[in-house]
């Protein structure tokens, strides 16, 4: 069954910043949120774009649900879980 549009996440892929890494972009209309809320997903195989990444996005109820689905997830799979959450992973802006 086709997603209703309100409910897709609008994404993009640019060349970057000039430093020669793609950005990707995602952009979360409420109604994408709406869907996800409850743990339903949204995928994206970037690979089809020629980038070696796959997305995932769900929703959670709090940052403590969230991080269970994902611990969860990756235990099933026999990963350990490597805890970044305090690590500064935003994009600097070039001077």
């Amino acid at each position: 069954m086709a997603a209703v549009r309100e409910e897709q996440i609008v994404f993009a892929v640019s060349p970057g910043n000039g430093d020669g890494v793609p950005l990707v972009l995602l952009g979360i209309p409420k109604g994408a949120w709406e869907y996800m809320r409850d743990g339903k997903t949204h995928t994206f195989d970037l690979t089809k774009a020629g980038l070696p990444i796959k997305l995932m996005l769900f929703g959670a109820a709090d940052h403590a649900s969230a991080m269970k689905v994902v611990t969860s997830d990756l235990a099933a799979a026999g990963v350990t879980v490597r805890d970044e959450r305090r690590r500064d992973y935003s994009i600097e802006e070039p001077e």
